[in-house]
């Protein structure tokens, strides 16, 4: 199979695709929300607007975006109907997954607010959905996913940055960052970072691919927006992942093993601990000087501390995934995250959601050590950008997120890696 020349996937799998490519179309538009002036926000205001979008009632708050969402949830699992057997042996070899989306039901049990846990879990297996039917769509081929997820991408972005031309006063901040037709800056700021990385790896990893000019302008729109947004966490992200996605492209010229593969994600975890011992026992003040960052990372220090003490609080089970409905509504929490995945994962789920999400790793990892599944056919870029998800969920939270971009593009990808090379099954 020669990436460039990949033809369309075989009969009724050509539409499986189309709710990932719908859902990431849609990622960063006011369909869930209106487009509002922007102005100065004070702490009261972020407090206020936090505590309204946890409420319950802001579930049901628009009808299009739940419309949208049915449709494609709807959409991927009457196509799945047709493949059940190939579906099941991608959630047996990740069982993780489900045994996540089991955990947050159990949440209904024990939460204040059961109706927004309910609520998250169809989100939660409506994206599952999702993923699983864009995995058999591209299990053939699965070269194909990269141009075509850069292609929507791409335009996304352009219209993002469209707004930021036509309307800077609903598209740029009051501190003058762009944040587009998204709710904040940093949401375009991981907008970008996706876009980036996708084209990036058109240009890096498909020297034969069409339409390149295309992807070249895109990776440039997603690097402006990245710039503009003055997202740090994003622009370093960014340039991790090409960083990466060129160094695993010579290694894959090269035909290297997987263990290489393998060797850079454990030098990726051990730099992440290395940098945090160093953190705690050294000044790093002009390295956050250099990235325009303070030593407190905009006030993220004293929302970890808060994390802490939830996390103590209930720290096997967790308070649910009820959005932290709970949190805000009893202790006043001012935020709609704590700014670190895993810790937020650990407020909602608990030690028992952090021991299966770091399973669903090891098994992400592990696949690259079975020749007989696609996992190595992608492992430039889906290493890069599994990569790149982790250290964007330092400072930001989109570990197990059902309406993330990034957690679907991530499950995506692990669905897709463990899909078999054999022939694919009939309907």
């Amino acid at each position: 199979m020669h990436p460039a020349r990949a033809d369309a996937a075989p009969g009724a799998r050509r539409l499986m695709a189309l709710p990932f490519l719908a859902f990431m179309a849609s990622s960063g538009l006011p369909i869930a929300y209106s487009l509002a002036p922007t102005r100065p926000m004070l702490v009261a205001d972020v407090a206020e607007m936090t505590a309204a979008a946890a409420a319950s009632s802001n579930m049901l708050s628009s009808l299009a975006n739940l419309l949208l969402l049915a449709t494609l949830y709807g959409t991927a699992g009457a196509l799945l109907l047709r493949y059940p057997r190939s579906a099941a042996l991608l959630l047996r070899r990740h069982w993780q997954q489900p045994a996540l989306l089991l955990l947050l039901l159990a949440g209904v049990l024990w939460s204040a607010y059961p109706a927004k846990v309910a609520m998250n879990f169809v989100h939660g297996t409506g994206v599952t959905l999702i993923a699983l039917a864009a995995a058999l769509h591209y299990r053939d081929q699965p070269w194909r996913l990269v141009p075509q997820l850069a292609a929507v991408l791409g335009l996304n972005m352009a219209l993002q940055l469209a707004a930021v031309a036509v309307l800077p006063g609903y598209a740029i901040d009051w501190q003058q960052r762009w944040q587009g037709l998204t709710s904040h800056p940093n949401t375009l700021g991981a907008l970008a970072l996706t876009t980036f990385w996708a084209n990036a790896c058109v240009l890096v990893c498909l020297p034969q691919a069409r339409r390149r000019r295309w992807h070249l302008l895109f990776c440039l729109l997603g690097a402006a927006a990245a710039l503009g947004a003055d997202s740090v966490t994003s622009k370093l992200c960014s340039a991790v992942s090409l960083l990466l996605l060129l160094l695993l492209r010579a290694w894959q010229r090269r035909a290297a093993g997987p263990r290489l593969y393998l060797g850079a994600v454990l030098l990726a975890v051990l730099g992440g601990g290395l940098y945090q011992l160093l953190k705690s026992a050294l000044p790093l003040d002009w390295l956050y000087d250099m990235l325009g960052r303070d030593s407190k990372l905009t006030g993220r220090a004293e929302v970890w501390q808060d994390a802490y003490r939830a996390i103590g609080a209930k720290p096997w089970l967790g308070w649910s995934f009820d959005d932290h409905a709970e949190l805000i509504s009893t202790a006043g929490m001012p935020y709609s995250s704590y700014h670190n995945g895993a810790l937020d994962l650990a407020v909602n789920g608990g030690i028992a959601a952090l021991a299966l999400f770091a399973l669903l790793l090891a098994g992400w990892a592990r696949s690259y050590l079975h020749p007989d599944r696609q996992a190595r056919a992608l492992a430039p870029c889906s290493v890069a950008f599994t990569l790149a998800y982790l250290m964007h969920n330092q400072s930001e939270a989109s570990f197990f997120a059902p309406r993330g971009q990034m957690w679907v593009i991530f499950l995506t990808l692990l669905l897709l890696g463990a899909c078999p090379r054999s022939a694919p099954e009939r309907p």
